[in-house]
């Protein structure tokens, strides 16, 4: 029978005017639910606590150089608290890259009781003014200045130009590498200017423009007619449309056209 709510809404009701039973399935599915939720409920909170499977090992894994598990050990010291599932692997993930010497670092938990922090160190390219070094993906870092390798070469240039002046570097580089030359120093100045010194001494002023072949043509030269004098040259500037100026230790200075 229909019984009339307000507003003209009608209401089912069954016999004696009173509202029909719900199916036991519901309530059975109801009363299932909740005792799911709260078991899950109270899951949760023991395997956020501390006490629940605490993690007992850590291990290091990744070639290290300059980097010990010692100091790995005290990076992350207070960092690895609560147990398996609560500990904050990203925080930790973070104190181990904070170390000058790491560039990436991954931590995942192994069961049961292990965290596993797999380490991938700088790999210095040269040093970078006066104070830090540049890695072969031309980052910046800093390392402790007892830390850093001697005998690199060195590179400088405008804030935010390392990854710029470490590509030239390897170009450069590779260029003079068959002649059995070295870079010392290499500069880039605020008008993206290049000089260089190599190890035998030589400085070599590459201006600017067409770098690379300014520095194939004084590869040419000295195969040619320079070698046999390196012990006599200072200097030798290749801004010149199709020549090079060589500037001798005793002061006189020598144009040579073509090569």
């Amino acid at each position: 029978m229909f019984a009339r709510a307000s507003h003209g809404q009608a209401v089912v009701r069954g016999e004696g005017g009173r509202l029909p039973a719900l199916p036991w399935r519901w309530v059975a599915a109801t009363l299932v639910a909740a005792a799911v939720l709260a078991a899950l409920w109270l899951l949760a909170g023991r395997l956020a606590d501390p006490d629940t499977l605490p993690i007992r090992k850590i291990r290091v894994e990744g070639a290290l150089a300059h980097v010990d598990e010692g100091m790995l050990r005290r990076a992350i010291a207070g960092k690895v608290q609560g147990g398996f599932f609560s500990v904050d692997v990203e925080r930790v993930r973070q104190a181990v890259e904070a170390l000058p010497w790491v560039r990436r670092a991954a931590v995942r938990r192994i069961w049961p009781d292990t965290l596993q922090i797999r380490v991938s160190e700088q790999q210095a390219l040269a040093a970078w003014g006066r104070d830090a070094l540049v890695n072969v993906q031309g980052e910046v870092f800093r390392p402790a200045a007892d830390a850093r390798p001697q005998g690199l070469p060195r590179l400088a240039g405008p804030a935010g130009q390392a990854r710029i002046v470490s590509e030239y570097y390897r170009v450069f580089s590779d260029t003079l590498a068959p002649a059995g030359l070295a870079i010392a120093e290499l500069k880039m100045d605020e008008r993206h200017a290049f000089r260089l010194r190599l190890r035998n001494g030589i400085a070599l002023v590459l201006g600017r423009e067409q770098v690379e072949e300014r520095l194939d043509r004084f590869v040419r030269v000295w195969r040619k007619a320079l070698a046999a004098e390196a012990a006599r040259i200072a200097r030798v500037d290749l801004r010149y449309g199709s020549g090079l100026a060589v500037q001798w230790k005793h002061g006189k200075t020598q144009t040579t056209h073509g090569g």
